[in-house]
């Protein structure tokens, strides 16, 4: 497959060495069969993965190979993108792993991998995937569409949306996914489905979560563009 061809190749840029060290046309490549990741990483001497018994076993059984540490959040077993390849120790041809890590330098760490909260709903999720640049950002005005945002109010009756300057002086309307996040000192706040304040904003963009970890700014016209692009 397409995934698997493209994490072979990063095996092969790496420096060469001599002999099973050596990726090359005859050699083998195998996946690690457990999920490594940043946990893994973090858990190795140097930054490298920790060689867990499992990986042992696998190379083992996959002599003359290269083993791949595949980020925690994909299934080994199952298509896996170029940059979820967190990098690959060569297995010699007695089966033992080479403790000499080859990180892939187009690794992107997942979410999950950088330790990043729950997601507790689909906006969430999406924008720890856009942060991570598992998915283009081009995707949120969409589910910012359909999702439950809770705005600023001076009342529980108010109808409209307030902006505030941010710190360039542009005008923002905050936003946030959960009332959870919502500032202590705001007076109210409403809940409000994003479709029904796109027309409220007055062109001015949707800054949802923006004192939270992950944060992103939502341009009006590209939820107005999102809207005229549904299915009639």
């Amino acid at each position: 497959m397409a995934q698997r061809d493209e994490a072979d190749r990063m095996v092969s840029q790496q420096p060469t060495g001599s002999g099973a060290d050596r990726p090359g046309k005859h050699s083998k490549h195998n996946r690690a069969a457990r999920r490594g990741g940043q946990q893994a990483r973090r858990s190795g001497k140097h930054g490298t993965p920790e060689i867990t018994s499992e990986m042992r076993a696998n190379a083992r059984a996959n002599p003359d190979s290269w083993l791949y540490v595949i980020d925690e959040a994909f299934d080994p077993n199952g298509p896996v993108p170029s940059w979820a390849v967190v990098g690959a120790y060569p297995v010699n041809g007695a089966g033992d792993v080479v403790a000499d890590f080859h990180p892939n330098d187009r690794y992107r760490p997942s979410p999950k991998a950088l330790g990043f909260p729950e997601p507790s709903n689909d906006l969430e999720q999406l924008l720890q995937l856009v942060r991570t640049e598992h998915r283009p950002a081009s995707d949120l005005p969409k589910v910012v569409l359909d999702s439950t945002l809770f705005v600023y109010a001076m009342s529980p009756v108010q109808r409209t949306v307030i902006g505030f300057h941010n710190t360039d002086g542009r005008v923002m309307v905050p936003a946030y996914t959960r009332k959870a996040l919502v500032p202590r000192e705001w007076p109210h706040a409403r809940a409000v489905v994003g479709r029904d304040i796109v027309g409220l904003l007055g062109g001015h963009p949707v800054a949802i979560n923006p004192h939270d970890l992950i944060t992103a700014v939502v341009p009006a016209e590209h939820l107005l563009k999102a809207l005229a692009d549904e299915p009639r």
